[in-house]
């Protein structure tokens, strides 16, 4: 291995390998699932710490580290592995680059087992500070410039950012509940409007979700208050989802 060039990883946020880490399975000897390993940089860190890791993603050609199975596909497409193959399934700043959301999560969780975890980092769209810029711009953060339509890798841009309300109802609605919400890091300059604004957005969320009308829908609106008013989602850089496959 040491004539191999290790591989790099390529997010612009390298923090998130070292917390998603720290948010594997504890068991020793896991099965882990690294879905658009790139150049295999996580898929290398999660083999050193004893997990046996497998790979996947649309490009063969990238992945650079030997020892850890690999298997190429189009990621909005199957995944070409069994049901319940492993205990955690890991995805890093790929949610983002995909136009079928919906079949990558329905994938994510069918070769989750069950009780297994579904880790997911996608840039925090719903941040104070994004929704400023948003406000201001009329661009995402995530996407803060126009994409370019004559890339032939159109992909590599961020074309399609999901936010946190997304993300509950796909892991809901395809047999997961989410369980953990971190951040790689609370932003800057989300901490004094966060103080200032926090209650005014807590009293119009309520207000919104648990009105009478709503009696039935209570549980589920409940479920969204809590994460949606969550200190990672309002102030943190990369939304970092840590999800359960119940069913």
């Amino acid at each position: 291995m040491s004539a191999v060039a290790g591989p790099r990883g390529i997010t612009f946020q390298p923090d998130i390998y070292p917390k998603v880490l720290s948010l594997l399975p504890a068991q020793p000897g896991a099965r882990v699932l690294d879905v658009g390993a790139g150049e295999g940089y996580f898929a290398r860190l999660a083999a050193e710490r004893g997990y046996v890791v497998e790979a996947c993603d649309f490009q063969q050609q990238l992945f650079r580290w030997p020892g850890v199975p690999f298997h190429q596909a189009d990621l909005n497409e199957a995944i070409p592995l069994p049901d319940e193959s492993f205990d955690c399934v890991v995805s890093i700043e790929v949610l983002e680059h995909l136009e079928n959301h919906t079949r990558f999560m329905q994938e994510l969780l069918r070769v989750t087992r069950r009780g297994g975890t579904i880790i997911l980092t996608t840039p925090n769209v719903l941040s104070i500070p994004s929704r400023w810029h948003f406000f201001l711009y009329g661009y995402t953060d995530c996407a803060p410039l126009p994409l370019d339509p004559t890339r032939d890798d159109y992909y590599m841009q961020h074309i399609n950012p999901i936010s946190l309300p997304e993300i509950l109802f796909l892991l809901e609605r395809f047999g997961g509940e989410l369980v953990e919400l971190h951040t790689n890091r609370i932003r800057k300059s989300a901490r004094l409007p966060m103080l200032l604004l926090y209650p005014l957005l807590a009293l119009a969320l309520r207000g919104k979700l648990l009105r009478r009308k709503y009696a039935e829908a209570k549980p589920l609106h409940l479920r969204h208050l809590r994460w949606m008013l969550h200190r990672a989602n309002l102030m943190g850089r990369i939304t970092i989802a840590v999800g359960r496959r119940v069913r």
